[in-house]
C-alpha cells in the first residue's frame, strides 16, 4: 500500500491522526505535522514525513504498522528525532524510483 502513497497524498492528510501499532501495546496516536518534498526529479521520488506523538511511551527506530482512517494500513520505517515542546517527533523518509505512468499497477 505505501508504494501508492506519495507526497501529494500525504499532504492532503496533514494535521490528521495516524495510529502506530505495536504488538502488545495500545495504538499510539501520531499527528502528521509536515511533508517535505526533497526532489522533483522525473525518475526519483524523495520526500519525508514528520509525525508528532506523546512523549511517553516512545518507540525506537524501526518498521511499524501505521493505520489511517482514509489511507488504510501500511508499514513505515520510523526514526525518532527526539522531543520538542509538543511531544516526541518521528520521521519517515522516502527515496524510490518513480513508477512509470503507463505501467500496470
Amino acid at each position: 500500500m505505501a508504494d501508492n502513497l506519495n507526497s501529494q497524498v500525504f499532504s492532503e492528510h496533514l494535521q490528521t491522526t495516524f495510529r502506530l501499532c505495536v504488538e502488545g501495546a495500545v495504538p499510539l496516536p501520531l499527528e502528521l505535522c509536515a511533508v517535505t518534498q526533497n526532489d522533483q526529479g522525473p525518475r526519483v521520488e524523495q520526500f519525508s514525513l514528520l509525525f508528532r506523538g506523546p512523549l511517553k511511551p516512545h518507540f525506537p527506530q524501526g518498521t511499524y504498522t501505521v493505520e489511517h482512517e482514509k489511507l488504510g494500513k501500511f508499514d513505515l520505517f520510523l526514526v525518532p528525532l527526539g522531543p520538542d515542546s509538543a511531544g516526541m517527533r518521528y520521521q519517515a523518509i522516502f527515496s524510490r524510483m518513480r513508477q512509470a505512468l503507463d505501467s500496470p499497477a
